[in-house]
């Protein structure tokens, strides 16, 4: 992961991208602890986060970092994908040790580092098939071709990247089959979407409880709800018939919801900031803006 793989990342997406169009989907916040299970779950990444990260004690900062990074090196806010690798590539290198099994890692290991980019792209990928429009099998491998050329900007090495979506499925099949594993970050991760801590420390605690209960219960219910199969039960997670049907009638909820909500709320802010400046430089060129359509 060097200076010369970054520079040949090739094309990044851009306005009109599906990329773009349905990364930054507002239904993705549902999904956003299953991502984070998927990531945590690979032994390499656990170690790592409970060693080196301030999830557990601080994880509305560290939810917060992770956004601004994501929305830096996929909709190229601040200096862009590259910049936003090669800090992310500085800031990796002293993630190493061994972990509880003796097993010695480091953040930087090329399965691992190129298993999170994997995850952001099954995110986007669950989050459109679940609460707005599936994928066609072609947006599939015209969205990878554009988070592949991502990948690289960050400076994961071209073999380590999937030649295209059925290769990358499959690949992600095979590590929840032969590489994830409960640790102690995947039972981190699931108390803190349970249990949320305060945001603020002056929020009072009645009034928090009140909003952190049934958020709390909603979140867990669609992280473990969209979890492979294999892998919640890998977690020991009980997942019921009663549990699906509860989850699928949210999704048809949140569907209806997200595709009649007005194009503002369809992205998370920060994005829809870069898609709104992005269309106002096209107009200036072209005239032409692009509507973002429901994921």
């Amino acid at each position: 992961m060097d200076d010369d793989t970054m520079a040949g990342a090739g094309e990044l997406p851009g306005p009109g991208s599906v990329t773009w169009e349905r990364f930054a989907a507002a239904p993705g916040v549902f999904l956003a602890g299953t991502g984070l299970l998927l990531q945590v779950a690979h032994p390499v990444v656990g170690a790592g986060v409970l060693d080196h990260s301030e999830f557990k004690e601080k994880p509305w900062v560290r939810a917060w970092r992770t956004h601004l990074s994501t929305i830096r090196f996929v909709y190229g806010m601040g200096q862009g994908a590259h910049a936003e690798g090669r800090r992310l590539l500085e800031l990796h290198k002293g993630i190493k040790g061994v972990d509880s099994e003796g097993r010695r890692y480091h953040a930087l290991d090329p399965e691992a580092y190129a298993w999170v980019h994997l995850t952001l792209a099954k995110y986007m990928v669950d989050t459109a098939a679940w609460f707005g429009e599936p994928f066609t099998d072609a947006e599939l491998e015209r969205m990878w071709r554009e988070f592949r050329a991502v990948g690289l900007a960050l400076g994961i090495k071209p073999q380590h990247l999937a030649p295209g979506w059925k290769a990358a499925q499959s690949h992600f099949d095979e590590m929840v089959n032969s590489t994830l594993e409960a640790n102690r970050s995947t039972e981190d991760v699931l108390a803190a979407l349970t249990h949320p801590k305060k945001p603020w420390p002056l929020l009072p605690d009645p009034l928090w409880k009140v909003v952190a209960v049934p958020s709390g219960r909603l979140v867990r219910m669609t992280t473990v709800g969209t979890l492979p199969p294999v892998l919640r039960e890998r977690l020991g997670l009980p997942w019921t018939d009663r549990d699906q049907r509860r989850l699928e009638r949210f999704a048809r909820t949140v569907r209806a919801m997200y595709r009649r909500a007005p194009e503002p709320l369809r992205l998370a802010p920060l994005a829809y900031g870069v898609v709104l400046r992005a269309r106002k430089r096209a107009r200036a060129n072209t005239g032409s803006p692009r509507s973002v359509r429901a994921a």
